[in-house]
């Protein structure tokens, strides 16, 4: 399910050049005399910030695909060891149509899962027939929630961030968020995962028809 590292990867080496006034090479080059893949991430980056200029943003993200391309650092990987992933789709839906179709049992029963259990607050639970269960800890309608991910085949003990934010007229950007995966089989399980999940919710709420996911991965590359 993983697509390419490249599309991963979301700054250019001409972005880096334009922004920098370095190309990556040439940044590279300044971390390897500095020693960064011994010095460790936060070291590199403090350095190309407090020696070079860089802002703090740059300093991180040039540091970060340095450790990517030396093989430091897997894609998705963060300094902790642990992964991450990050979904988006731009959806013809209002922002609450969107929301209520993410936290409504009702609704997330029909596009997403079976037998879907919410209880929407803070400290409450969800659960359906798929296995997936967690409980709340953030709940901001119609814009977030945030959610512990306990399914025991998936990934159990990391969290989800979803939110919903208005994307011109009658459209809504829905993002979700899965961080602290164990290893990058479960980045890879999840970017699948929530790549058809919101694809799904996409179809829906636009044609009124989910999207079966072994029909969709059939299309998944």
């Amino acid at each position: 399910m993983p697509p390419k590292k490249a599309a991963e990867r979301a700054i250019s080496d001409g972005t880096v050049k334009s922004a920098t006034g370095k190309s990556l090479k040439q940044w590279y080059a300044i971390l390897d005399k500095f020693g960064a893949d011994k010095k460790g991430h936060t070291a590199g980056a403090a350095y190309l910030h407090n020696s070079h200029d860089l802002s703090g943003w740059w300093s991180q993200m040039v540091t970060v695909r340095y450790e990517q391309d030396r093989g430091l650092r897997a894609v998705g990987q963060r300094m902790n060891g642990r992964y991450e992933v990050s979904i988006q789709r731009t959806i013809a839906a209002a922002q609450k149509q969107a929301y209520a179709a993410f936290t409504d049992p009702k609704l997330l029963s029909k596009w997403f899962t079976t037998k879907a259990r919410i209880d929407l607050r803070p400290g409450g639970r969800y659960s359906n027939s798929d296995g997936d269960q967690g409980e709340y800890r953030t709940v901001t309608p119609p814009r977030r929630v945030r959610f512990t991910w306990e399914n025991e085949k998936h990934c159990p003990g990391s969290l989800v961030e979803a939110t919903f934010t208005p994307s011109g007229k009658g459209k809504v950007a829905v993002r979700i968020q899965h961080t602290k995966l164990p290893d990058a089989k479960g980045r890879d399980d999840m970017r699948m995962g929530w790549s058809w999940t919101l694809d799904s919710l996409k179809s829906f709420l636009e044609t009124g028809r989910p999207i079966q996911f072994e029909e969709w991965k059939k299309t998944w590359k």
